[in-house]
């Protein structure tokens, strides 16, 4: 004797009623994300823009600094005069100062032995000093 039995099957798959909440919260979930990283969103771009300022005030850094070398290295005695600001843009600054006791004197002449270059970027302002580093024609030529 067989017996038949009658299975009773679960219905498979979401109901109307749980996909239409699942799209509600989904909904107000995205309300929530948006408002609070809008701002994240929008201001990216100024972060690309720091970095592009500051890779090109680097390149004009550099730029000065193998004009200084090439220069010290032809005529040691006048290199530091020989660096002016009009030939490197508006952005860069140049002033010759000492350091006496500790401290940053600004000179308004070319006397001092130190040039303090200073190029401004929108993220951060690069400073070096160039400086007469042979004190003979004879010392070794600077490679840069």
């Amino acid at each position: 004797m067989k017996c038949s039995q009658l299975k009773i099957v679960a219905p498979k798959g979401f109901t109307l009623v749980e996909i239409i909440v699942t799209i509600i919260v989904m909904g107000i979930l995205s309300v929530f994300f948006i408002h609070f990283m809008g701002t994240a969103v929008t201001d990216s771009y100024k972060s690309v823009e720091l970095v592009a300022g500051e890779a090109e005030a680097e390149g004009k850094l550099e730029e000065i600094i193998a004009y200084f070398t090439s220069k010290i290295n032809d005529d040691p005695d006048n290199a530091l005069n020989a660096v002016k600001i009009n030939d490197f843009g508006g952005n860069v600054t140049m002033e010759y100062v000492e350091f006496p006791a500790g401290t940053e004197t600004i000179l308004s002449s070319g006397t001092s032995t130190t040039l303090k270059v200073t190029i401004n970027s929108p993220g951060n302002d690069l400073t070096t000093l160039l400086t007469k580093s042979r004190t003979r024609n004879e010392d070794p030529s600077v490679k840069y």
